[in-house]
């Protein structure tokens, strides 16, 4: 009798501490706030149409100012990263970066790509009629969202860039809005740069300054 009462005391016990495990689980589920935004994934681009270059003195390559519907906002592109368009402490292992990748060039080499870049990007900008898809995704904590840019061609402005041997496949990147994975979409890029290479354009056509340490 002894023995069956200790077992069922085991019983009520474990019972007991099953309980407070479930409701502690509970009321941490329970005032847990609610996400401010869905999951990446979820998250739909949004499309900008009549948009238009805004001139300005950190503008870039990859990077630039736009104005849509009243009000401006400032773009990062997915996928690529152009040179820095000049010296300063904050970008120089930035700059030695870049300049490895491309085969070795020198850090003013880079800094004329990175000229190159800017205009090239300012003068499609300006010049062409574009759409912008974006999940207002900051970049970090600055006031930048990610963005894509396409032109009545079909082309991304990151197919342009990397077609043009201006820039290296190198930031955050992202599904597609026609649905392509990220993966494929960086592959496709990839076997523009090898084009870009072979026809030696842009960084690529450029004499090297030393040995590579990058392996693009």
């Amino acid at each position: 009798m002894k023995r069956r009462s200790s077992s069922g005391a085991r019983f009520l016990w474990g019972l007991l501490w099953l309980s407070l495990a479930l409701l502690q689980a509970w009321n941490h589920y329970r005032n847990k706030p609610a996400s401010s935004r869905p999951p990446e994934t979820e998250t739909r681009f949004v499309k900008l149409v009549d948009a238009h270059l805004i001139e300005d003195a950190s503008n870039d390559g990859d990077s630039f100012k736009i104005a849509h519907d009243g009000t401006e906002h400032v773009l990062r592109l997915y996928f690529v990263d152009c040179p820095e368009k000049r010296q300063y402490a904050l970008v120089k292992n930035r700059l030695k970066d870049q300049a490895a990748y491309f085969g070795g060039l020198s850090i003013p080499q880079t800094v004329g790509l990175g000229l190159e870049a800017k205009a090239f990007t300012e003068q499609l900008l300006s010049e062409q009629h574009f759409t912008i898809q974006t999940r207002w995704e900051r970049v970090y904590d600055s006031a930048r969202s990610y963005a894509l840019v396409f032109f009545d061609d079909g082309e991304e402005l990151s197919e342009k860039l990397v077609k043009a041997g201006l820039c290296r496949i190198h930031t955050k990147g992202t599904w597609m809005p026609d649905g392509r994975r990220e993966y494929d979409f960086e592959n496709h890029l990839r076997a523009l740069e090898h084009e870009a290479r072979a026809k030696q354009r842009g960084a690529w056509g450029k004499p090297k300054a030393g040995p590579s340490t990058s392996n693009p």
